[in-house]
């Protein structure tokens, strides 16, 4: 993902548009007997992060994380 998301879609293409010569570099400097396919694409793992905090510090999820913590230090107090 580029620094702040910014054109993002166009960087991918032009990384697309650059696989051959990446590809070139990539044989020149490691020593390898196939060179591997470069794929490039959006890397989304910071949106699903946003979307699943956003999820867990809702109030109605906090409460039952606190619930649920309470138990577990119940539990173990008397285990």
């Amino acid at each position: 993902m580029p620094l702040g998301g910014a054109n993002a879609t166009e960087i991918v293409a032009g990384l697309k548009r650059s696989t051959p010569f990446l590809k070139r570099l990539v044989a020149c400097e490691v020593a390898l007997r196939y060179t591997p396919n470069l794929i490039f694409q959006l890397d989304l793992s910071f949106d699903q992060a946003d979307r699943i905090a956003a999820l867990l510090a809702r109030p109605e999820i906090e409460r039952d994380l606190r619930r649920r913590a309470a138990r577990a230090e119940d539990h173990d107090d008397a285990g």
